[in-house]
């Protein structure tokens, strides 16, 4: 017991040191929590992207904070030339035995991008925004993502729709994954939905954090407004289906860049 108090104290303090998504998503457990996400849901949604929005059969597309790159590989095996990034250097090293000519992987944190190339399309899917502690480092990502994009270049974010979420919050649960308990616990916290995940595998205790700003649209547009993107359209769900505050899963929008600023 003694041990096992000592090895969770020092997970703690090591938490302390990383950033939240540094830390939790470069373990090997976050792959094993959530390896149930439904891929034939994620091509639904790219393949409605691409018949409604029809991009250019040459055109470039980044897919930021790609994962182990699943999107980058699925958009790429339909003709398109795509880059995947993402901060997980393991996920990284996952992702490249999968390249070829017209797909690509590096490490990068979405605060400093620092490609030496341009995109038409910018894809951050699946909420993979608004991790940071205030709105103004949201500013700083998405300039960050407007440098690396062509003129009158889209972006789409796919965020979950916070009204629903916040209403719909479960206080606890356990998820049994690969015979490992994840202890599961939710609030909100400073205008952040925050997530306590607790283990115990190997006779180690583990306790990783999730924490995503409770943003709603009217706080993307002012993000918006504030860095340059024009908001074109916004959809509630991954078939592309209106926008509801009150009843909509997902938050989707689509933003083009501004020359204007």
């Amino acid at each position: 017991m003694a041990i096992g108090i000592i090895l969770l104290i020092s997970r703690v303090l090591m938490d302390k040191k990383k950033e939240w998504f540094a830390d939790w998503f470069d373990s090997p457990y976050y792959h094993i929590l959530y390896g149930n996400r439904d891929m034939q849901e994620a091509e639904f949604f790219l393949k409605n992207l691409i018949t409604r929005f029809d991009p250019k059969p040459n055109g470039k597309i980044i897919d930021l904070a790609c994962g182990k790159g699943r999107h980058s590989i699925y958009l790429n095996s339909l003709g398109f030339d795509v880059t995947g990034v993402d901060l997980s250097e393991h996920s990284i090293l996952a992702a490249k035995p999968f390249e070829n000519d017209k797909l690509h992987f590096e490490v990068s944190d979405l605060r400093a991008l620092n490609l030496n190339h341009k995109f038409d399309i910018a894809l951050n899917l699946f909420t993979s925004f608004a991790y940071f502690d205030d709105l103004e480092t949201d500013e700083k990502v998405l300039l960050e993502i407007k440098n690396i994009l062509e003129p009158n270049g889209y972006l789409l974010i796919d965020f979950f729709n916070v009204t629903k979420v916040v209403a719909s919050l479960i206080p606890h649960e356990i998820k049994e994954k690969e015979g490992i308990n994840f202890d599961i616990t939710k609030n909100i916290e400073d205008n952040k939905i925050v997530k306590s995940i607790e283990f115990t595998h190997n006779n180690t205790c583990y306790k990783f954090q999730e924490k995503v700003q409770a943003l709603s649209l009217s706080d993307f547009e002012s993000l918006f407004a504030n860095t340059g993107f024009v908001l074109i359209e916004k959809f509630g769900a991954y078939d592309l289906s209106a926008y509801n505050p009150l009843t909509s899963d997902r938050l989707i929008l689509i933003v083009q860049k501004s020359d204007a600023r």
